[in-house]
């Protein structure tokens, strides 16, 4: 067991058994499902975690071990079942569940689809123009297939317009896909008498099939996903994209966390962002110099807009006339509110992001702009350091961008124009309508300094470290004496052929 460090290093929760023992009930335990789609080794050692702790509790455990089982690949598969047995090279999750067993639980938790002649129980039906919208209203047994096939796209220009048709195989083979796990949990849930299920996440195609499943025989779904910086995987009966129950969260921690250590140990999430330091964040910040400032228009008053990735937003279940109709009409009313005021200049700079985003979003984003025409456009490539732009702004307005937090950080006065996570904790001031917007430009309240501080707690302790699963100096996880390796290149290069060549033939005509 890994109670040394365990010990050591404080967590947002003490243990998975506490917490699951405060959010269901002893009914609820007695037979849970966790369900795994994906082969990514952080998601892998978190549900082997996770399953140790639930037999601990006296829970059964049901584990559906399904990567190689689903018709289309999952967005987190790695290794070929096939290529794995012939080269005679394991998978990431052929030795999470040799670890498992090795470590008392039994093989008959491992469950096979149970269905084996499996065919769609309600004919699978398609809209004639696949668009985004059209294929958000999709159903399969009265669930919102629609959506989670959204949550997939087929390839890395797949833009958020309604302009652009999706491939037709594609939105045939997900829709498969996703009534074929519908189907098949929903039978396991029925023949093992599952109580409660942990999916992964619980956004994308699979795991939200699962999660379905589940929600239609009333079960509680819980999500398992990435932990903070210093902690190990996060678990949380709250539905993914529940900004307001992470902020809630997040101001519990900041509140029960020790007042001599938490500002400190808070703000250094921050500071390695503006020191260009924390890994997650360089994609970002790769092409800015650190330190690198720009001149800016003279002003009494310099309103920065920093933009946000519109398409990571783009299937939640929002109503979007409460956030000016997305963002780029809340630029617009935003130049157009600056210009009102004498002295203000509006400055934007696109999210980084952009460069790496779908050609017809970015066109779309560049015309925004234009139409918006603030007083300097810093466009994505644009090699000035952003954070030193925030301290250079009087106001910050985002969309929900994390630059909004990090701005209140910095003691900055913040407007929020879109969803975030972290318009509850009372850093920045969100907008719904125009008068609010006019507002919160003319009076330029900074917000509340240990709200912001509170984020950055949660970006380092969220969730859980392990109780079981190890983790070395090189990162690679084990339970017991088995390390969470991946297959041998060989294998790993002929499964990633296939997953090419399965995208090519479903992609290659609309």
């Amino acid at each position: 067991m890994n109670s040394a460090r365990s010990q050591r290093l404080r967590a947002e929760h003490p243990s998975v058994g506490e917490y699951l023992t405060s959010v269901l009930t002893q009914e609820q335990r007695q037979n849970v499902l966790l369900s795994s789609f994906n082969q990514w080794d952080f998601a892998q050692a978190a549900l082997a975690d996770i399953a140790l702790c639930l037999r601990d509790l006296g829970s059964e455990v049901t584990l559906a071990f399904w990567s190689g089982r689903t018709p289309l690949h999952d967005v987190g598969w790695t290794t070929s079942r096939r290529a794995s047995a012939l080269l005679r090279s394991p998978g990431r999750d052929d030795r999470v569940k040799a670890a498992l067993i090795a470590s008392g639980l039994s093989d008959k938790a491992f469950a096979q689809p149970p269905i084996r002649r499996w065919h769609p129980v309600d004919a699978l039906s398609f809209p004639e123009i696949l668009n985004r919208t059209s294929i958000r209203a999709m159903e399969y047994r009265g669930t919102a297939v629609g959506r989670a096939i959204l949550q997939v796209h087929p390839d890395t220009e797949t833009p958020v317009t309604d302009d652009f048709l999706w491939p037709k195989k594609w939105v045939e083979a997900t829709s498969k896909s996703y009534a074929y796990v519908y189907d098949q949990i929903l039978q396991l849930i029925d023949e093992r008498g599952i109580t409660a299920i942990i999916v992964y996440n619980g956004r994308f195609l699979h795991d939200r099939a699962a999660a379905a499943a589940a929600e239609t025989r009333g079960l509680p779904v819980l999500n398992y996903d990435m932990g903070g910086s210093h902690t190990d995987f996060d678990l949380t009966i709250d539905a993914t994209h529940d900004w307001d129950a992470l902020q809630r969260r997040m101001l519990k921690l900041y509140n029960e966390w020790p007042a001599d250590e938490r500002d400190e140990l808070g703000s250094s999430w921050f500071l390695e962002r503006v020191n260009h330091e924390d890994p997650m964040n360089s994609l970002f910040v790769e092409a800015q110099k650190k330190g690198s400032k720009v001149e800016l228009p003279a002003a009494e008053c310099t309103v920065v807009y920093f933009s946000s990735s519109g398409d990571e937003i783009a299937e939640l279940e929002l109503d979007w006339d409460a956030y000016f109709a997305g963002q780029n009409n809340a630029l617009k009313v935003l130049a157009d509110e600056c210009r009102k005021r004498p002295g203000y200049s509006l400055v934007v700079r696109s999210h980084p992001h952009k460069r790496i985003k779908p050609k017809q979003d970015v066109d779309e984003w560049m015309e925004a702009v234009e139409l918006a025409h603030p007083d300097l456009h810093l466009d994505p490539f644009a090699d000035a350091d952003s954070y030193e732009l925030m301290r250079q702004a009087d106001i910050v307005v985002t969309y929900g961008s994390t630059t909004g937090v990090e701005a209140a950080f910095a003691r900055k006065p913040v407007i929020v124009m879109g969803p975030c996570a972290y318009d509850k904790l009372g850093c920045a001031i969100g907008v719904a309508t125009i008068e609010e917007l006019s507002q919160a430009l003319q009076e330029r309240n900074p917000g509340s300094w240990p709200g912001a501080v509170s984020y950055g707690l949660m970006m380092k302790r969220r969730g859980f470290t392990y109780q079981f699963v190890e983790k070395n100096n090189r990162g690679l996880r084990s339970l017991g004496a088995i390390e969470f390796s991946e297959a041998n290149k060989t294998t790993l290069d002929i499964s990633h052929a296939l997953n090419r060549l399965e995208r090519w033939r479903l992609t290659r005509e609309k």
